[in-house]
């Protein structure tokens, strides 16, 4: 068939797809905005947890995801009142999308494809080196980041002319309404640990219902299904077996003759170790494991009482009981590598009734336990996924900050130590540790041993650590560290991977690529002489949004734990106060606009307050239910003023420039990195400002 036929067939059947779209039941309109609204959320979710299990380079470039989808959905509410919409090319395309990100995470250039940003070497990526292959890299981002934001444009497209037939604000809660079924959708079958195949198959479902109508849509969705699902099916590697935890991928993987490995998001995590001594007497390697295993009890023997943070499949615990401890609390926060350590581990530490497998962030537990340790045991901690969407750190990150070690040492008893294990590929990021450590003990260096096993060094400190009176076989390097200062983590700057306080210049440089590159896709879709307005206070209130919203986010795992359902629970609890914001508008027929803005200033500096004053200490449940309530309530004013903005600009307009404001907000809270994340709150000050003092204008004519 000639191309021109061929194009003239798909307009015609887009605009009859328009037509039917148009004809949708007015009496059920409300729903219709909801389910899209719904999918365009889930189908969001849904991308950024298989660009980051496909890619480990994803689940450390903060937001490129996010902003992404957010590009897109903006410019599919911007052509709300264009026709036709495209929603029959929207499973084709995210098929076409799982299905080449699925196949490239086990080609060839699959290892071409690592971390470019040189600045944070100690992520424990390997490196891309300059030249061809980090502009192939960086290429390779901007690809997935810009046809990305196409499969989302239709779905803003949808949502934008549902919500353009019916009044403004109730349109609007319809749309907080399917946000919210959208994220609760998700966490169920994050819950369940499904893979990508069910998270695409129920996206697909969802959205086949506006398809219904038209039997080639329906036919051209089931054969995208189909080849979705044969591909995610085939085995590319028979000694591999892939698990889909609710935090990340794992990959297990079983060889002849060596122990079981598991991968996070692709990159090296731990392996499965039988280190019995009838196994370590007839194997040389087994027996240099279980040297390191056993150090900390070299300093601290036959303990009672043993905490373990970051247990993983057990190894730890399992040298706990071969050296005599009394007692286990053994703390990991992903389940599934729970489960893998209670149903691989040949000595079965978990089964022992001397070990309690606590499911929790390590951080959480710490602070809020009213034990005492004679040890504590950090093992290998090293998260390749981030704490969620809405932030840019990982999930160990509150554990390695100063205040977290400071807990720690709290919780042990007066003769009591705490060893630290981590994979050190960077020098900076072992005097990063040392110093930490020093400043935890009141000025007591650690001893550190290089332990050899995956390149791990061992930090020891503690009222009882005295390198002369005790022997290992292992090296004393403790000169080699603390020579050159570095910047230590704090809550507020939770940047472990990064030794030195300083703006990443190949951050900025990817930042600078990506806003390029949107702006570029923006001017494109909507053109220079477009006549689609444009909010500026819509705008401004998103990237305010943005950076209080992050901030909230991170605060909130702090108090709460880092924990994916606490995660869930704060945004479905942002959405409802947006909800509520937006039902409070409503009702009211004359809402002074001037009040609701020094509301929110104040309620953001409220929020500020919050970050420097803890409660904590004998009022720990206090804390917990005022904090969430200082942290969320510029939520609810900022919902407010958006209301007000969406009720006089319209759904399309404020929808559209508030989602790019988002991106802005995004952008800028790459700035935390130097400045810390307190920084977020005096970035979002400056632009709720910006909102009030604006007033909407036509920027796009």
């Amino acid at each position: 068939m000639p191309f021109k036929k061929i194009i003239s067939l798909i307009k015609k059947k887009l605009k009859k797809h328009d037509a039917e779209i148009e004809k949708l039941d007015g009496k059920y309109l409300g729903l219709w905005i909801a389910l899209a609204a719904g999918i365009g959320l889930f189908f969001e979710l849904m991308i950024i947890r298989v660009h980051s299990s496909y890619f480990q380079l994803f689940a450390y470039l903060k937001n490129v995801s996010l902003l992404s989808c957010f590009l897109g959905l903006g410019i599919g509410y911007a052509l709300a009142k264009k026709k036709p919409v495209f929603t029959p090319f929207v499973i084709p395309m995210f098929a076409l999308q799982v299905i080449v990100m699925s196949l490239l995470r086990f080609s060839v250039i699959a290892k071409y494809l690592q971390n470019p940003i040189s600045d944070t070497l100690t992520l424990g990526l390997l490196q891309t080196p300059a030249g061809l292959k980090l502009i192939f890299i960086y290429a390779f981002v901007i690809g997935v980041y810009i046809f990305n934001a196409l499969c989302f444009i239709p779905l803003g497209h949808l949502a934008g002319k549902l919500m353009a037939k019916k009044e403004s604000l109730s349109s609007y809660s319809w749309n907080l309404v399917g946000s919210l079924v959208g994220i609760l959708v998700f966490s169920v079958i994050s819950f369940f640990w499904t893979p990508p195949l069910v998270w695409f198959i129920i996206g697909a479902i969802f959205l086949i219902f506006f398809l219904l109508r038209e039997k080639i849509n329906i036919l051209v969705s089931a054969i995208s299904i189909i080849l979705v699902a044969i591909v995610l099916s085939l085995s590319h590697q028979t000694n591999q077996f892939d698990i889909y935890s609710p935090y990340q991928i794992l990959t297990l993987t079983f060889s002849a003759n060596a122990p079981p490995q598991v991968l996070s998001s692709n990159a090296y995590y731990q392996k499965i170790l039988d280190l019995r001594p009838d196994k370590t007497a007839q194997d040389p390697a087994l027996k240099l494991s279980d040297e390191y295993y056993s150090m900390p009890y070299v300093f601290k023997p036959k303990p009672s009482n043993v905490l373990i943070v970051g247990s993983g499949t057990g190894n730890d615990a399992a040298a706990a009981l071969r050296n005599g401890a009394g007692h286990v609390d053994a703390v990991e926060i992903d389940p599934a590598i729970l489960a893998t350590g209670k149903a691989l581990h040949p000595e079965v530490p978990y089964s022992n009734p001397k070990v309690n497998a606590v499911q929790d962030d390590a951080r959480s537990f710490i602070r809020y336990t009213n034990k005492k340790y004679d040890l504590i045991v950090y093992g290998l901690l090293d998260s390749h996924t981030l704490l969620s969407g809405r932030g840019g750190i990982r999930l160990d990150s509150y554990v390695y900050t100063v205040e977290g070690l400071k807990e720690a040492r709290s919780k042990l008893t007066n003769d009591g130590v705490i060893s630290l294990t981590f994979a050190i590929l960077n020098p900076d990021l072992g005097n990063k540790i040392y110093d930490m450590l020093k400043e935890a003990f009141d000025g007591k260096p650690p001893i550190v041993y290089f332990s050899q096993y995956d390149q791990g060094f061992t930090f020891l400190d503690g009222n009882a650590v005295n390198a002369s009176k005790v022997h290992t076989n292992f090296k004393d390097v403790s000169d080699q560290f603390g020579v050159t200062k570095s910047d230590v983590s704090t809550d507020d700057w939770p940047f472990f991977y990064m030794p030195k306080r300083v703006y990443p210049i190949s951050t900025v440089t990817l930042i600078f690529i990506l806003l390029v590159a949107s702006l570029l896709f923006i001017r494109y879709f909507i053109g220079k002489k477009s006549k689609i307005a444009f909010s500026l206070p819509a705008f401004f209130l998103g990237a305010g949004f943005m950076l209080v919203e992050t901030k909230g986010v991170t605060e909130l795992a702090l108090t709460y734990g880092s924990t994916w359902y606490v995660n869930s629970i704060v945004i479905v609890f942002i959405l409802l106060l947006g909800f509520f914001a937006n039902i409070y508008v409503m009702r009211k027929k004359i809402l002074n606009r001037k009040l609701v803005y020094i509301g929110l200033l104040i309620s953001v500096i409220v929020s500020l307050g919050f970050t420097f004053f803890k409660f904590f200490g004998e009022n720990i449940w206090v804390g917990k239910i005022v904090m969430p309530i200082g942290l969320t309530l510029p939520m609810f004013f900022s919902g407010m003023a958006f209301s007000l903005e969406f009720k006089r600009a319209g759904s399309s307009v404020a929808l559209y420039s508030n989602l790019l404001g988002a991106m802005l907000g995004g952008f800028l809270e790459y700035n935390s990195m130097y400045f810390g994340f307190r920084s977020l709150y005096f970035f979002a000050l400056v632009m709720y400002l910006f909102a009030y003092l604006s007033n909407a204008k036509k920027i796009f004519k």
